[in-house]
């Protein structure tokens, strides 16, 4: 190595580490999948977006155990002294206690009461007739506070169906346990569940065949299988491309020499990501690994073209086209960024960033490892390949007879719900618990949205008396809203002014129990709140920070980040929704009724046109740049050999697997990138080793994207195995089309 090689390895190794150090220092990981969905942009697909961590039920963890009312009661009392959850639901044991504040405090607030005598006295009637059947000492404790029971009401109306039995088909009992953190809070929820599985075991033994699920369990088990996902799939990607390296260079110092230039991409990546963004995905680290099946066509390229004519020549030789291949391959991976997912924007920066790091490497540190020709010593080169037009166009016809036979199946996949990770039979056993505990429908909502929160709050108000005609006219089962927990402020101080002075509520009181067997004195203490009812301030959102109730009321009501307040409304049952439109149009004009399948299926489809948008205009870029360095003809049938791989790779995958979703589009994207490389390389007039090095380009990429192939998770599955399809066309395409030698026939 020549003095000024060791200095500028030295520069290089300097700076990798720089980068390394600045990336390790800003990383953290995330594995909110929230992060791979498309920019919302009606308010329909932003309610969807900005609910999916706290959409109503996304707290809830469905507890399936044994019909034994007995047990069932004693796991209740056990989940409900759990830190982690904020209340337990079940139709066998009603809430427990005294309801928590603010609802217990404000409760004169937050519901009518008639204060006149004949309404006391109807109050205490009714409680009687329930006291004279047995009641236990905590409920007569409320009833002394409470005799209207207004809390136990407002707390019942946050709780989901209890008039018919929450019990399966299979004859299991159904509980519902609320976490305090919501779904995307997984250190948390991983909290709750652990403490659920063990008062479950505690109650009905190790080896019951209790069930749970739910959002929260979901997103544990998910954390766990990318956390696993990235650590193995990452590694059996570089154990296959160091096989195949082997398999066809059969000498470990190309390992050696091919490493540096990944590892400085897989730097790059790694850095920019944790500086631009701060976290990177989980996903994103197991996608980048396999940037190694990619980034490895460079110093192939250059150490293939090496063994035959030296460092300086091969590089002058390779670098214009490797360039070139490297521009266009990082502005398909750059494009990802327009997209308008932020988790797709994090592949694209770490995809883009490597193969421009691992670019720069083969191109300033390679050349002054490599000792000419007296260097590693590689396979020779396999022959060039003759032109096959012929047989090209027969391979595109095939792509175009397998599009039409398979017309009837849809080119798109529009529901986002396929692209779960969750196995179709857990979402289905999921679905079933729900029913049975009569949760809210989670198709359907209603949403009110504003900059004023109290203009929000009365319209809630008005959508709340709609709602109940609905319900009435039976266009609706049921509904929950926020009007429960929070009135507006003009409703809070009409109920206030309604609440009489200590003097006259005595004495209506006295007056409503003078004819029943209730000694007045036992209420002081319902006389004491009534009466300090009137220093209370008005409830507001920040009154339910950081109680049990917070939550609740989150499911309802939140604001933005543009600072807008949204209130939702929950439906149970199947709503009519012609029927529920006619009369919120009445009754709620400025209320909307949200179809979230709708609202997903637009969504995918809206972020589906904008990647192909995107898809062609990295294809209109690249076309300026062949036509910038090449010749408009090879330009022409170099872009024409991209476009049909691309398209042949989409017709297999559909035929393969059913219609394609977001990753399938993006994988493309990253297809068209490699279908150059190759074709730029095989359609050089002068390439001496380029059909060796481009075959071991395609066989590593195909083995490290075969590896995600197999993952369980939709977005490594999907770009795995169009990446891995698509590179092996992208392969058979440039060589069948590639210019033929000199001298061929």
């Amino acid at each position: 190595m020549r003095p000024s090689g060791g200095r500028r390895l030295l520069a290089w190794a300097l700076l990798l580490g720089a980068l390394l150090a600045g990336g390790l220092w800003r990383l953290s990981m995330s594995y909110d999948l929230g992060l791979f969905l498309p920019a919302p942009r009606t308010m329909e697909q932003q309610v969807l977006v900005e609910r999916l961590g706290e959409s109503p039920g996304s707290r809830y963890v469905l507890v399936a155990v044994p019909d034994d009312p007995e047990r069932v009661t004693r796991l209740v009392a056990s989940l409900r002294g759990l830190p982690d959850v904020e209340r337990v639901l079940s139709d066998l044991a009603p809430p427990a206690g005294q309801p928590p504040d603010p609802l217990w405090s404000h409760r004169f607030l937050l519901a009518d009461m008639d204060w006149r005598a004949e309404g006391l006295e109807s109050v205490f009637s009714a409680r009687l007739a329930e006291l004279g059947l047995g009641t236990d000492a905590t409920y007569e404790a409320v009833v002394a506070r409470d005799p209207a029971l207004l809390s136990l009401d407002l707390l019942q109306a946050l709780a989901p169906d209890t008039e018919t039995p929450w019990v399966t088909g299979d004859g299991r009992r159904v509980l519902v346990a609320v976490t305090t953190a919501p779904a995307f809070r997984l250190e948390a929820q991983a909290r709750a569940v652990n403490g659920i599985r063990q008062a479950v075991a505690g109650v009905f033994g190790t080896d019951s065949d209790a069930v749970l699920s739910g959002a929260g369990v979901f997103g544990v088990t998910l954390r766990d299988t990318i956390r696993h996902e990235a650590t193995w799939r990452s590694t059996w990607a570089s154990a296959a491309i160091v096989a195949v390296l082997l398999l066809v260079y059969r000498r470990p110092a190309v390992l050696v020499l091919a490493a540096l230039p990944l590892a400085a991409g897989l730097i790059c990546g790694l850095a920019m990501v944790s500086l631009v963004y701060g976290q990177v995905h989980g996903i994103t680290l197991a996608f980048g690994f396999t940037l190694l099946g990619v980034a490895i066509d460079y110093p192939l390229h250059f150490l293939s073209r090496a063994r035959v004519q030296g460092a300086a020549p091969a590089l002058r030789a390779t670098w214009p086209t490797l360039r070139l291949s490297a521009l266009s391959t990082g502005l398909a991976y750059a494009a990802l960024m327009a997209g308008g997912a932020l988790g797709m924007a994090q592949l694209g920066l770490f995809s883009a960033a490597g193969v421009v790091g691992a670019a720069a490497t083969t191109r300033y540190v390679l050349p002054w490892l490599v000792r000419g020709k007296d260097g590693p010593a590689l396979a020779a080169p396999s022959p060039s390949p003759r032109l096959r037009p012929w047989a090209f166009m027969l391979l595109a016809g095939a792509g175009g007879l397998l599009a039409w036979q398979t017309q009837e199946t849809p080119w798109w996949e529009s529901d986002l719900a396929a692209l779960s990770p969750v196995p179709a039979a857990q979402l289905a056993r999921e679905g079933r618990l729900r029913q049975a505990t009569g949760a809210p429908n989670i198709r359907y909502q209603v949403a009110l949205r504003g900059e004023n929160l109290q203009s929000v709050l009365a319209d809630s108000t008005t959508l709340h008396d709609a709602l109940d005609t609905a319900v009435a006219a039976g266009l609706i089962e049921r509904f929950g809203d926020l009007t429960p927990l929070l009135p507006p402020d003009t409703v809070q101080e009409r109920r206030r002014q309604a609440i009489p002075g200590r003097t006259t509520l005595e004495e209506r009181l006295r007056s409503a129990t003078n004819n029943l067997p209730f000694d007045a004195t036992a209420f002081t203490g319902f006389v004491h709140d009534a009466v300090a009812s009137h220093r209370l301030p008005a409830l507001q959102p920040d009154t339910y920070a950081g109680t049990t109730l917070e939550g609740a009321l989150g499911q309802y009501l939140y604001r933005n980040a543009a600072g807008q307040w949204t209130a939702l409304a929950t439906l149970g049952g199947d709503p009519d929704v012609q029927g529920l439109e006619q009369l919120l149009a009445v009754q709620a004009p400025d209320a909307r009724l949200v179809d979230l399948r709708a609202a997903s299926e637009s969504l995918v489809t809206d972020y589906r046109q904008r990647t192909l948008a995107v898809l062609g205009g990295v294809l209109v870029l690249i076309a300026l740049l062949l036509t910038w360095r090449v010749r408009p003809g090879r330009a022409a049938w170099t872009l024409s050999l991209v476009l049909a791989s691309v398209f042949l790779a989409a017709t297999v995958l559909r035929a393969w697997s059913g219609p394609l979703d977001l990753y399938h589009v993006t994988g493309l994207l990253l297809v068209a990138g490699i279908g150059l490389d190759y074709a730029l390389f095989l359609g050089k007039a002068d390439r001496q080793g380029a059909g060796h090095a481009v075959f071991a380009c395609m066989a590593s990429t195909v083995a490290a994207f075969s590896v995600l192939a197999g993952s369980a998770i939709p977005a490594l599955h999907s770009l795995g195995s169009t990446v891995a399809l698509g590179s092996a066309l992208c392969f058979a395409a440039a060589w069948l089309g590639a210019r033929p030698r000199s001298g061929a026939k």
